[in-house]
């Protein structure tokens, strides 16, 4: 058994395995399918089963974050827990890169593109099911209110695919395309040990209280 072992949501892949070439983690790394984003009972039930076969791990590092209150609840039964103190993938993608995270706004990374064209909201299949207008109708009801797209650049990707991906969808919501700086610093706290206030951690026979999150707002950790 590793040391330690990481559980990673897929979307978060490649800055996750930047981290580890930088920092020189040796241990197991496992990432969880993207179905699991809409289901956060399941995912709750896949992270307790993988924690519970961590037996003699030294830690289980869970990079997937408040997500749902995916991760309320989760008991340290095999090894102790540790996974960042953020309400989701998009403020551990922001975290340490000093900018406020914009409220009312849909981030996208290459990660995050590939996890929207598998779901049912992928704009360019509903225009091939239902033609450009009924599309665009339907697309403008679901993201009634929300006209700033942000790509969260990380520097692990090229982001031109991603903006040729996703301006179908803006122009369809009269919205407007921004980029901003992602540096993923809590990434590199849970991978070298550094166990303060950003992070969030669990002894062996220990649970996950809600109240770890407890006033917790989407921004940015520096």
């Amino acid at each position: 058994m590793s040391k330690r072992i990481i559980y990673s949501c897929v979307t978060l892949k490649k800055e996750l395995e930047n981290v580890i070439a930088a920092t020189g983690f040796d241990g197991e790394v496992h990432y969880l399918s993207e179905k699991l984003h809409s289901s956060p009972q399941t995912m709750h039930q896949v992270l307790q089963q993988h924690i519970d076969e961590a037996i003699g791990a030294e830690e289980v590092i869970i990079c997937v974050s408040g997500c749902g209150k995916s991760t309320v609840g989760l008991q340290a039964t095999a090894a102790p827990i540790a996974l960042p103190r953020t309400m989701d993938c998009i403020d551990i993608l922001l975290s340490g890169s000093g900018v406020k995270r914009p409220a009312g706004a849909i981030f996208l990374t290459d990660g995050w593109m590939n996890f929207m064209k598998a779901s049912a909201l992928n704009h360019e299949t509903l225009v091939h099911e239902r033609g450009y207008e009924a599309a665009a109708d339907a697309l403008r009801k679901i993201y009634r209110g929300f006209t700033d797209f942000y790509i969260i650049d990380t520097h692990t990707y090229d982001t031109k695919p991603v903006k040729e991906y996703i301006m179908p969808l803006i122009k369809m919501l009269n919205g407007q395309l921004h980029y901003i700086d992602g540096r993923y610093q809590v990434l590199y706290k849970l991978l070298n040990g550094i166990r303060d206030h950003d992070i969030i951690s669990i002894p062996q026979g220990g649970v996950l209280d809600i109240s770890e999150f407890d006033g917790l707002r989407p921004a940015v950790i520096k």
